[in-house]
């Protein structure tokens, strides 16, 4: 039974999308070729630690005898570098990295030209003394299902997007607008409607896991998850329906944030899934996340869902320390249908946490099997209706196991969403009463590492139902609910593959999971993955 819904669940998973069909621009096929792919890393920026508009830019630092990952400000000013010496970088090693044996494949679209006019701008300004922020120069991917300028939107397809987009998605205005240099679109699975990443569509192709190139990265935003793993950028952008932001990174050993839904605009992505699906950043480590987090939440007046919520809570400046008062709860059953590694792991991760002040609780999560099948439905059912008019016109051109999801979700009926609904109320009411008690519920981000690439896979795709089953586990809640969730790596197996800890929080109640995210930050020695680059 358990393993009947977990397939059904993904499968309704990726067909998401609703009537909300605000997109940018028209269908067509669009013409020429894919991009290659390029890696870079940002080096080391040993810098002065100056203060105000002297801090340049997120430089991760992997220390080889600590094994930890470091995120400091770096000056620009000093003359070590400059955001034009460091976005060649960047062009070049992704240029190197699709140049190898095994692409990494984690950008689909880059225009040189736009990306080195945006460093030189960045370079002056900082030549000047007036950098916008501590986000100025800094390289950035954005997930191909948002609104760029001048890119095209085509959500992981060869029939979406033919025309290049005039104007930036919210968030992408927002990023831009602090001076970060957009290096290009990220990688996807198809319509963003996998857990794999695996995409054998002509102007895609499937990315590498960083850690093992043999291996997926997950989905579906597997370029963003990607790209940040392999050091290229220290800030990418995804897109969480059903896990696409917290598959990938956990599979890849890097840290994001899904927030509460509406906290982070939506306007001018894809709505795909819009009644579960969010926008989110992508970073190497927690406190990268807390800036973007700072930079990137609040209410947005083109994005009517947010408009009614909460103050936000700056997060940037919290610290790690104790986590005296701080109630976590575990249920049981989600330490028990894992990979005995990643449970052992996750476990210890937990008693860590304890260590550090935190009591730990047993609580049950209720209908949990039903929960499933109901964000399954909603997001299958809202998926199909936002892209039925590519089904029709485009159908023999999408990948198959795409062609597969659609027509599940096509098969949603009116009754069916309203039913699905009606436990999503049920399932929000069940986390209400919980968090009476707790104030975060830890669980693994999944219950296995990364899975296997097939090269068959490369040229036909995959879709493993098991699988995909597996990696959605602890992930459905979240978004069917609503309630933010961060995922952080916390070890690694016997093969060297990252482990995740997932922790969901209270509504709006985004600062609690970066204090505990934090916490756990520092109960594990990173390591680089086997494909990593330096820009600095």
């Amino acid at each position: 039974m358990y393993t009947y819904f977990s397939v059904f669940a993904f499968c309704v998973i990726l067909c998401w999308l609703w009537k909300i069909r605000s997109r940018p621009q028209t269908i067509r096929k669009p013409e020429g070729k894919p991009l290659e792919v390029v890696r870079y890393e940002l080096h080391d920026y040993k810098l002065p630690n100056l203060k105000g508009r002297s801090l340049v830019c997120l430089a991760h630092i992997a220390n080889s005898v600590l094994g930890k990952w470091f995120v400091i400000p770096a000056s620009l000013r000093c003359g070590k570098t400059n955001p034009s010496v460091v976005a060649q970088s960047v062009l070049q090693a992704i240029v190197n990295s699709n140049a190898n044996p095994k692409p990494l494949r984690t950008f689909v679209q880059i225009d040189e030209k736009e990306v080195k006019q945006m460093a030189a701008a960045s370079t002056k300004r900082y030549e000047e003394g007036t950098p916008l922020s501590i986000f100025d120069g800094i390289p950035i991917g954005i997930k191909e299902q948002m609104a760029v300028k001048p890119y095209y939107l085509r959500c992981g397809t060869t029939f979406m997007g033919s025309e290049s987009c005039t104007s930036d998605a919210s968030v992408v205005k927002k990023l831009r607008e602090a001076g970060a240099v957009i290096i290009g679109m990220t990688n996807l699975h198809e319509v963003g409607a996998g857990t794999l990443g695996s995409n054998p569509n002509g102007l895609h192709g499937t990315p590498r896991n960083p850690y093992d190139i043999d291996c997926y990265t997950g989905g579906s935003s597997s370029g963003s998850a990607a790209a940040v793993a392999a050091g290229l950028i220290p800030l990418a952008i995804g897109t969480d329906g059903g896990g696409s932001l917290r598959i990938p990174s956990s599979l890849c050993g890097v840290v994001t944030l899904k927030a509460t839904h509406g906290r982070l605009t939506g306007a001018g992505q894809a709505l795909l899934s819009a009644t579960v699906g969010d926008p989110g950043p992508i970073c190497s480590c927690v406190r990268d996340v807390a800036l973007a987090y700072d930079l990137l939440a609040g209410p947005d007046s083109k994005f009517e869902l947010g408009l009614c919520q909460p103050p936000v809570q700056k997060c940037s400046s919290l610290k790690s320390g104790s986590l005296s008062g701080i109630t976590i709860g575990i249920y049981s059953l989600y330490f028990k249908h894992g990979n005995q590694e990643v449970v052992d792991i996750c476990q210890r991760a937990v008693e860590g946490l304890c260590d550090l002040g935190a009591e730990v609780i047993d609580i049950e999560i209720p209908e949990l099997e039903e929960a499933r099948v109901a964000h399954s439905v909603t997001i299958s059912g809202e998926m199909a209706s936002f892209l039925r008019t590519e089904q029709e016109e485009f159908g023999n051109l999408m990948n198959s196991d795409i062609q597969i999801i659609l027509c599940a979700g096509g098969q949603v009926t009116l009754h069916d969403y309203l039913l699905a609904q009606q436990q999503r109320t049920r399932s929000i009411n069940f986390l209400k009463d919980i968090f009476n008690t707790v104030d975060c519920i830890v669980t693994p981000s999944c219950p296995i590492t990364a899975p296997p690439l097939d090269d068959k896979a490369l040229e036909f795709g995959e879709s493993n139902m098991a699988v995909t089953g597996q990696l959605m586990r602890y992930m459905f809640l979240g978004n069917l609910t609503g309630v933010p969730c961060m995922t952080l790596p916390v070890g690694y197996d016997s093969q060297g593959l990252p482990i995740g800890l997932q922790i969901m929080g209270k509504w709006w109640d985004e600062q609690l999971l970066f204090r505990v995210a934090l916490a756990a930050e520092t109960l594990v020695e990173k390591r680089k993955p086997q494909m990593h680059y330096s820009m600095l």
